[in-house]
């Protein structure tokens, strides 16, 4: 039998209420939530609720944490409600789960979606979700196969709160987070954000204001393939911003820049480099920016 939506809430009820491990889920919530750990907790919006905690947290207790024997607590849940060959290959499935951090890469309304990581895709039942997520919205969940049902999602998934930007997708495997990181990331805790590098968005009016700001930001760092005068930049650029190849430059950027320690620091580097090219000017528009342009549009007539 594969695992199907019910068997996976008959799991989590059991993880969540069962009296045989009282104890170790009293355990596993003291390290999930970090509660001897410093820092004031000041949650992002849409992730502070006692329901959607709890669900996070039974999703990583059930799926994730594991007991000193080896086994998830997701496998007592199933040996207690199933037996044979059923019980065999939900604990298959059990065994296979992911946690990740995933773009919507089709909606099918009434079913589900279709997850992408990079070269990876998973087709996901749930209706719900069908109604709530749209194409390139950004999910982190618990996802478990089913067999030919795809793949079923686990308690506690949760909308991505911060945006990805073009090019980034190429890129996502670098930056997944787990469960317990992910949390971290949520609670926003003072030891833990001031870590976190800002995401700024700049907007400079000029070429030169804006490879500037890139220079001081890249030299602070000592990202020398990041320093370049404006004609290098504007060698750079032109030939993707003439083809409107946002994804390809993108991914020119991410490889000149190197490794980052996380999706904020990446967001700021394609943040300065969009600075840029909303300042260069573009051959095909009379040597006008795309920034030049809009404020054009923004002009009305008489005004």
């Amino acid at each position: 039998m594969a695992l199907t939506a019910s068997v996976v809430e008959q799991m989590a009820a059991w993880c969540a209420d069962s009296d045989a491990i009282a104890d170790i889920r009293a355990k596993a919530r003291s390290e999930y939530f970090g509660y001897d750990e410093p820092g004031e907790i000041h949650y992002m919006e849409g992730a502070s609720d006692v329901t959607s905690r709890e669900r996070r947290f039974l999703g990583w207790f059930m799926l994730t944490f594991k007991m000193s024997d080896g086994r998830r607590p997701a496998e007592l849940a199933a040996a207690a409600i199933l037996s044979g060959s059923e019980l065999a290959s939900v604990i298959d499935s059990i065994k296979g789960v992911r946690h990740v951090l995933a773009m919507v890469a089709m909606v099918n309304p009434g079913r589900g979606l279709i997850l992408k990581l990079e070269d990876e895709e998973f087709a996901v039942e749930n209706r719900p979700l069908s109604r709530l997520f749209n194409r390139d919205d950004a999910i982190c969940a618990h996802i478990i196969p089913a067999g030919r049902r795809g793949w079923l999602v686990g308690p506690g998934w949760l909308s991505w709160p911060i945006g990805i930007r073009p090019g980034m997708q190429a890129m996502l495997k670098k930056f997944q987070l787990s469960p317990i990181e992910l949390e971290r990331f949520l609670q926003q805790r003072k030891d833990f954000s001031k870590d976190s590098p800002k995401v700024e968005q700049p907007r400079d009016s000029s070429l030169k204001a804006a490879v500037g700001r890139m220079t001081k930001a890249a030299k602070a760092e000592g990202r020398q393939n990041m320093v370049m005068t404006q004609t290098q930049w504007k060698k750079l650029v032109t030939p993707y911003i003439s083809s409107s190849q946002i994804n390809e430059f993108i991914k020119e950027l991410i490889k000149r820049v190197g490794a980052v320690e996380s999706v904020e620091a990446a967001n700021k580097w394609i943040g300065l480099a969009m600075n840029i090219w909303n300042n260069t000017p573009q051959p095909d528009r009379g040597g006008k920016s795309p920034n030049e342009i809009n404020r054009e549009y923004d002009i009305q007539p008489g005004g």
